[in-house]
């Protein structure tokens, strides 16, 4: 099969790496999410040290991500692509992605899906059980061939090496059209590393930068995702108790469709949130993280803002991750997923309209203005129900947000 030598062929693969990179995301932060909060959820002082620092381990290694992410849309832009923050619905089976998608609460099984996605070359589960030094794994063997315009691949690092392949193959000044004021820094609120390119050496060495986060390289394993995982892994299994919430697998608002359909009947297990307050603050989270998504490809897709409003942007986005989408996911994970279940809810990430801001920037802002308003009336109105008063702090910061946005809309109007 042929490698990746066009355009379209390398935009595609980016188109793939981020999704992974979102999709990884997303599970670590399921997964450090569920886990219990407070010292009296039946945990031993030394177990709630424990998930403190194992939870600081897994949200650290979702910041990567992000700037993983953000680091595949500044290559997408240099190619003269735009941002891509699509992705399929949860569960997703082997077969579509080397390995399953799905979102389960921190277990044992949950690390070693951690582990297998962030897998060496050649590596194995067993590298990292066995090896508590995790030195050098042996060699891999040879990238497999592509389907036409499809990667191949087993893992995320070969995924990267076929992106790397295509960008060397490529004439430089055919490839890199994209103009660099459409890409972004690493100027935010966290350090998210997220790599500026310009030419094919700093693509390289950006995906080079990515590798390295996630797979470390021979001499390096323990500060990489793999060896992080690894380190917590280790840790659970050595004293294995209860620490996550009951969360239900992979929660649903809505009836899967397409592909996450096709990934229930191949067995995946997915459960539909059906208690009342629950479905309410799970849409609501949903529509949060859509808002989230939706300032950042504003942000990554530059229509003309200023630099102060991209600042707003860049700013509200970060904040909405504290205020909007944790502390909303905790509430839910406190919720029973269905009418006097035992188990409870969590966060399922859905997408119910497609990722898009349009192109005439005043449309950006009123879009971004109406949704917000959405999150903001629904937040207050269940923070006023019962014992979701935490819900209705959340609608007060984000009616301060949108305040600065505001004001961010108007300066060059």
């Amino acid at each position: 099969m042929p490698p990746i030598e066009t355009r379209d062929d390398l935009i595609a693969a980016l188109h793939e790496a981020s999704e992974i990179e979102h999709g990884l995301l997303l599970q670590y932060l399921f997964a450090a999410l569920s886990l219990k909060q407070r010292p009296d959820e039946e945990l031993a002082p030394e177990q709630f040290v424990l998930l403190r620092q194992w939870k600081g381990v897994i949200l650290g290694i979702a910041v990567d991500e992000m700037g993983h992410l953000g680091t595949v849309c500044n290559l997408l832009a240099a190619v003269g692509a735009a941002p891509h923050f699509e992705r399929p619905g949860f569960p997703q089976p082997t077969g579509y992605y080397p390995f399953p998608f799905e979102l389960v609460r921190f277990s044992d099984e949950a690390l070693e899906r951690f582990v297998t996605a962030e897998l060496p070359r050649g590596g194995s589960t067993a590298d990292c059980l066995g090896n508590p030094s995790l030195a050098p794994v042996r060699a891999r063997a040879a990238l497999v061939d592509l389907v036409p315009e499809v990667p191949v691949y087993k893992y995320v690092g070969e995924l990267y090496e076929q992106i790397k392949a295509g960008i060397k193959a490529i004439p430089e000044p055919q490839l890199f059209i994209g103009s660099p004021t459409r890409q972004v820094d690493n100027n935010w609120s966290i350090n998210v590393d997220m790599r500026v390119i310009t030419d094919r050496a700093s693509a390289l060495e950006a995906i080079d930068d990515i590798v390295r986060d996630g797979e470390g390289t021979p001499s390096r394993r323990a500060d990489s995702h793999f060896g992080r995982f690894c380190q917590v892994w280790r840790a659970y299994r050595a004293a294995p108790f209860d620490a996550a919430r009951p969360v239900v697998r992979n929660p649903r608002t809505r009836p899967p469709r397409a592909a996450a359909a096709g990934a229930a009947a191949a067995g995946a297990s997915i459960t539909m949130i059906t208690d009342p307050t629950a479905l309410a603050v799970a849409e609501l989270f949903n529509a949060a993280y859509a808002v989230m998504l939706r300032l950042l490809a504003q942000f990554f897709a530059n229509a003309g803002e200023s630099d102060a409003q991209r600042d707003a942007i860049r700013s509200a986005s970060a904040r909405l991750m504290s205020t909007a989408i944790r502390p909303i996911a905790e509430v839910l994970t406190s919720l029973p997923a269905t009418p006097g279940g035992k188990e409870t809810a969590g966060p399922s990430f859905e997408l119910y309209l497609p990722v898009m801001v349009p192109p005439e920037l005043g449309n950006r802002w009123l879009m971004l203005f109406e949704e917000l308003d959405q999150v903001i009336a629904a937040a207050g109105q269940l923070g006023r129900a019962g014992a979701l008063g935490r819900l209705a702090h959340i609608a007060d910061t984000l009616g301060i947000m949108k305040q600065s946005l505001q004001v961010a809309a108007r300066s060059d109007a």
